[in-house]
């Protein structure tokens, strides 16, 4: 796969001004697409959710909205952080975004007949925790796999670090609208 692929499907790639953070948050996405089977050609076809039914919403379309939507909202919002003297990081908030649902790239995996399954072991290792090992094992900060562990309702009672909590919220937030009135299954 294209090295560069994945400021290719995401151009919020290339927003994130620390070279090394870049290349080691591509390096992360380009893993798990080889994990989970993914390629250029079918990555569209990831779903957000295989929890509900027709879903119509893909995985690309998620992780642009909320990358988008954090990137505004930083822009508009930052200046409370800067304010009262909370450290917020505008790199942290985009390469969180990106990569905070890399693990449904090895939960759901393309099956055999072009639909999209639940990978081996899924029930074990949702999400979150997939996403975060993945994000650990590219050599990203601590921060950014903590932002990936917690982003979920796995990170309901768990400490939040602002970027983490930001990008949580505005994840929420997107899933609920991009859902909204689909049948759960």
């Amino acid at each position: 796969m294209d090295a560069t692929f994945p400021e290719t499907l995401f151009p919020a790639f290339s927003e994130i001004e620390n070279p090394d953070l870049r290349q080691k948050a591509e390096a992360a996405m380009l893993s798990a697409m080889e994990q989970g089977r993914w390629t250029c050609e079918n990555i569209r076809t990831a779903p957000v959710t295989l929890s509900r039914k027709d879903c119509d919403v893909s995985w690309v379309e998620h992780v642009t909205d909320v990358t988008e939507l954090c990137i505004l909202q930083y822009e508009r919002l930052s200046r409370y952080y800067k304010k009262h003297h909370v450290p917020f990081s505008r790199d942290i908030v985009i390469a969180g975004a990106l990569l905070h649902d890399i693990g449904k790239l090895t939960e759901f995996v393309p099956g055999k007949d072009g639909s999209v399954v639940h990978g081996e072991g899924f029930e074990l290792m949702r999400h979150p925790l997939s996403g975060a090992l993945i994000a650990s094992k590219a050599g990203l900060p601590d921060i950014i796999v903590h932002l990936i562990a917690t982003h979920s309702f796995e990170g309901d009672r768990s400490y939040q670090t602002p970027e983490s909590e930001f990008v949580r919220q505005i994840d929420l937030f997107v899933f609920n609208c991009s859902v909204k009135g689909l049948e759960k299954q």
